[in-house]
């Protein structure tokens, strides 16, 4: 049987990241469902929609239900705060992880070709720690700012985000 490069905690953490990232998925295509107003409509409209294009559906149809209002510039905050999650997200599960520098670490290898650069390697080690620490920010994240459902971008002046 295949034997990961790294150990047992690194995958828990790593699975740990992705079921929380997958229920601020879901968070922000429920919020787009509270806007649209038809559940099985938002889920077909949804379902193939990569996590930035669910991000910009929610900002275009605030928008256009309530305009660019007091409660635009938090959820604005919101969206940039989802992207900054999904960026660091799509750095862990886009990688390739292979046996660290020494016995606390794994590395990372994540390998780029573009116009700009060319073809780029990169080697950084990780710490279990800054998994877990990664982990617990979104969902914490999470509990601050969508403990009420899609009311908060239904009803104008109810966005509880900070």
């Amino acid at each position: 049987m295949l034997q990961h490069p790294v150990s047992e905690e690194y995958l828990k953490h790593i699975g740990d990241i992705t079921v929380s990232f997958s229920i601020l998925e879901e968070t922000l295509k429920f919020f787009v469902g509270g806007l649209i107003h038809d559940w099985p409509v938002t889920q077909i409209i949804t379902a193939q929609l990569p996590f930035r294009n669910i991000r910009t559906l929610l900002v275009s149809l605030y928008i256009e239900r309530h305009g660019k209002d007091d409660d635009f510039k938090t959820l604005r905050k919101y969206i940039i705060k989802c992207g900054k999650i999904e960026e660091k997200r799509n750095q862990i599960i886009h990688s390739i992880w292979l046996a660290g520098d020494d016995i606390t670490t794994v590395g990372r290898m994540k390998a780029t070709a573009g116009e700009k650069h060319g073809w780029q390697v990169q080697y950084t080690n990780e710490t279990a720690q800054a998994f877990q620490e990664f982990a617990n920010e979104i969902k914490s994240w999470l509990s601050r700012n969508c403990r009420d459902g899609p009311q908060d971008v239904v009803e104008p002046g109810s966005i509880p985000m900070r």
